[in-house]
């Protein structure tokens, strides 16, 4: 799978079939539903901490919620979905360093369910 790097290309990338944007906000309950329906077809990648109009607010100051995202694909996927996750660095919309998460949803022969 395409690891993606460039900020930017995330932040205006449309969001389709294999790519979602996310903001650190969001309930891993919700946060399953494109995990799941990643996993069951070509996989693909959700950024968290841009919202949907490429605003890129982050996740510093929401870790207790990112740790809670970061289970999502065990705890809310059933079977666990596997996901690849990875860390950006990234200046934030009110110019502060911050940071993005990458989860890259790996396609699954099993079928899944949240």
């Amino acid at each position: 799978m395409n690891h993606i790097k460039d900020i930017e290309k995330i932040r205006f990338t449309t969001e389709l079939q294999t790519f979602d944007r996310k903001s650190a906000r969001i309930d891993e309950k919700a946060l399953a539903i494109p995990i799941v329906a990643f996993a069951n077809a070509d996989g693909g990648d959700i950024a968290i901490g841009i919202e949907d109009k490429g605003d890129i607010t982050g996740i510093d100051g929401y870790e207790a919620n990112v740790n809670e995202l970061l289970r999502t694909p065990f705890d809310y996927c059933v079977p666990s979905v596997n996901v690849d996750t990875e860390i950006l660095d990234c200046t934030d919309v009110e110019g502060k360093p911050n940071h993005v998460l990458i989860m890259h949803v790996i396609q699954s022969n099993q079928l899944h369910a949240n």
